[in-house]
């Protein structure tokens, strides 16, 4: 599957096929309801993540925001 363009997690859903959006719709509430207070949902080399902010978390090895989780539909699995 070639990695998603989309600038926004809604982009994300809209663009994936029809019979995987109600999927991957159903883990991203899932991750968002048990995400804690704080963390930001972003879209990261063409897919959903998850990640601390660096107010939150400023020294990070790369001085990027830490990673915490992500989601992707891929061609034959969700990751």
């Amino acid at each position: 599957m070639v990695q998603s363009q989309a600038k926004t997690p809604k982009e994300y859903i809209d663009q994936l096929p029809e019979d995987r959006r109600p999927t991957m719709k159903k883990l991203r509430a899932l991750v968002r309801k048990n995400l804690p207070k704080g963390y930001q949902e972003v879209i990261r080399w063409g897919m959903l993540c998850y990640e601390v902010p660096l107010i939150k978390c400023p020294d990070t090895y790369n001085g990027e925001p830490l990673m915490y989780a992500a989601l992707a539909s891929q061609k034959n699995h969700y990751g």
